[in-house]
């Protein structure tokens, strides 16, 4: 995972309803950092300025997310840091409440991650996405406001976000209203579950049987070359 763990693809899907947790089938940074407001929800949270465009549609309470997180984050955080990728971080809200979660889990990361993103501390943005797929929601356990601000300083965040939360829940929701249901440009995919994966405006299918890693290290390397 970031900052760390069918020819069948999974997702959280968007359409159904779900009985169990179990079954939930779950521009580059300026050199100003915009204001909330002034963000753009279906441009997503941008970091690095490698040449293979990489985004991710994924939700903070979606239990295939957290998998795909441990299979790639790794290697995804070294291709944004070497240069070779750009990420474009897409982060969706609807999952909470398939799952049953009254906490709002997916909405308070979410908002988390855009108001990093406006302070301009894109270089957090990996490791603290690593860290909300980590500590998804539980029967016991839900993360308080307080926890999750807590993850963004154990990703290296110094900014004052305390209110991020709060001011940024508006933003969070309007991204996932604008892109669930909608096509990604380039593909004939919509936005109908979650994790959805797109190197270089290919589709990566999500297997989830111990393959994505090396296949996802292939796909970016051959998007390299071309």
């Amino acid at each position: 995972m970031f900052g760390s763990p069918r020819h069948r693809v999974v997702g959280c899907l968007a359409l159904l309803p779900v009985v169990a947790v179990a079954a939930v089938a779950c521009a580059p940074a300026a050199a100003t950092s915009p204001t909330p407001a002034s963000m753009d929800p279906v441009a997503g949270i941008v970091v690095g300025d490698g040449a293979v465009d990489i985004q991710l549609w994924s939700d903070p309470s979606c239990p295939h997310c957290m998998s795909l997180d441990e299979a790639i984050g790794d290697q995804l955080a070294d291709f944004v840091s070497d240069g070779t990728v750009t990420w474009t971080l897409h982060p969706m809200t609807y999952v909470s409440a398939k799952r049953g979660d009254t906490t709002d889990y997916s909405t308070r990361a979410a908002a988390l991650l855009f108001g990093l993103a406006a302070a301009g501390e894109t270089d957090a943005i990996a490791p603290l996405y690593g860290l909300i797929q980590r500590h998804q929601v539980t029967a016991e356990h839900s993360p308080s406001d307080e926890e999750l601000l807590g993850y963004a300083a154990d990703a290296g965040a110094t900014s004052d976000l305390s209110t991020a939360i709060t001011d940024d829940a508006s933003l969070a929701s309007a991204a996932n209203d604008a892109w669930l249901g909608a096509p990604i440009p380039g593909t004939d995919q919509v936005v109908d579950h979650v994790p959805l994966l797109v190197i270089d405006g290919t589709v990566f299918e999500v297997h989830e049987d111990g393959t994505d890693a090396a296949r996802f290290a292939a796909a970016v390397a051959e998007a390299a070359s071309d």
